[in-house]
């Protein structure tokens, strides 16, 4: 195979950023940072033989050629053909049929609003996930009379996780018991835990998490760090052309308030006098739903904008759209990464924001 391509399989896409690059593996979910100048040869000279790539950079730099290729062929990022004609690029068209697909709702102690009548809504949607907040104590047994209503209702659709606080009374073993009594659960997060971060499977892709993290309010989430990239082809896909955060979602705060998410600020009515399905009429709802990264400052020259989440309540500049996230401690100018909070704006979050 003297004048063979080398082609990377098509689930592994070369991003390019401001100063580095990625490769983003979407069958094995991890990504490998590649120089900016193997970018453009993967892309610059796509289809073209070894030997002719050499030729275009009049054989002078054959030898880091040959080391690049290597690389991608060792770890299993590409392969060697005479027919590069026979294997066309992956399909990155994304679509959804539904038009909500997942959800937040959110308690605390002064919340009084018919969780029940909520999760009816949400499965008249067909909503597929959702995600539901405690900020108080929450027993296991509370956690099962929500499971039991979903069976009630046969709300086959809803799949759901847990995010709470420690408490002693609850055990391990109990929500395990849960996980295998209810297969619509995904898994169970337990902030501020005294055993800080154990993460224990119990099922494919189900887990019941602990972390030492503390959770004070909506206001905790939005943090851009590596632990939560999501590499997979249905984020890289959605992430071409829509907000992977708040396209297809509708939230439901502590007070009851219909959002985009807990943590905006713009109310679209409350649940207790206008139902989910109108309040996502409003045409003001979907305005982030195709604020891709490519449209974000700054952000569109990272090169993890496809597999990174978008906060939009929590910007830099509150009175720009398309602003980076504030909670970001990237730098793609640079390629470094340094705790967002040290940027002086984050000051008025200071009290709020693990």
């Amino acid at each position: 195979m003297k004048n063979a391509v080398c082609l990377l399989y098509a689930n592994c896409i070369p991003v390019k950023g401001a100063q580095n690059s990625i490769i983003c593996d979407l069958q094995r979910h991890n990504y490998i940072q590649i120089p900016t100048d193997l970018y453009d040869v993967l892309t610059i000279h796509k289809g073209k033989s070894i030997p002719e790539i050499k030729a275009a950079y009049e054989n002078k730099y054959d030898k880091i050629i040959d080391n690049y290729f290597n690389i991608l062929l060792d770890n299993e990022f590409a392969f060697l053909t005479d027919t590069p004609e026979l294997f066309p690029e992956m399909n990155l068209e994304w679509e959804d049929p539904l038009e909500v697909s997942n959800a937040i709702v959110d308690f605390d102690e002064s919340s009084s609003f018919d969780l029940q009548a909520v999760l009816e809504q949400l499965s008249e949607l067909h909503c597929r996930f959702v995600q539901m907040r405690f900020y108080r104590k929450t027993s296991v047994d509370e956690l099962r009379e929500i499971l039991d209503y979903l069976d009630s209702i046969q709300s086959n659709s809803i799949g759901i996780d847990f995010i709470l606080p420690y408490w002693d009374k609850n055990e391990n073993k109990d929500f395990v018991a849960l996980f295998k009594a209810y297969k619509r659960m995904n898994s169970v997060n337990i902030y501020d835990s005294p055993y800080g971060k154990h993460i224990h499977p119990v099922g494919h892709s189900k887990y019941l998490i602990h972390t030492a993290s503390k959770v004070v309010s909506e206001k905790s989430c939005g943090v851009i760090e590596k632990a939560f990239f999501s590499i997979h082809l249905k984020t890289f896909s959605e992430a071409q052309k829509h907000n992977t955060c708040l396209n297809g979602k509708v939230s439901v705060d502590k007070q009851g308030e219909i959002r985009n998410c807990p943590a905006m600020p713009e109310s679209f009515g409350n649940v207790e006098t206008i139902k989910l399905r109108d309040a996502i009429k409003d045409a003001r709802f979907k305005k982030y739903w195709n604020l891709n990264k490519d449209q974000v400052e700054v952000c569109k020259d990272c090169e993890f904008r496809y597999i990174c989440t978008d906060c939009r309540a929590f910007t830099v500049d509150s009175s720009n759209d398309k602003s980076k996230p504030l909670k970001c401690g990237y730098n793609p100018y640079t390629g470094e990464w340094k705790a967002w909070s040290e940027n002086n704006l984050k000051q008025s979050l200071k009290t709020e924001i693990v």
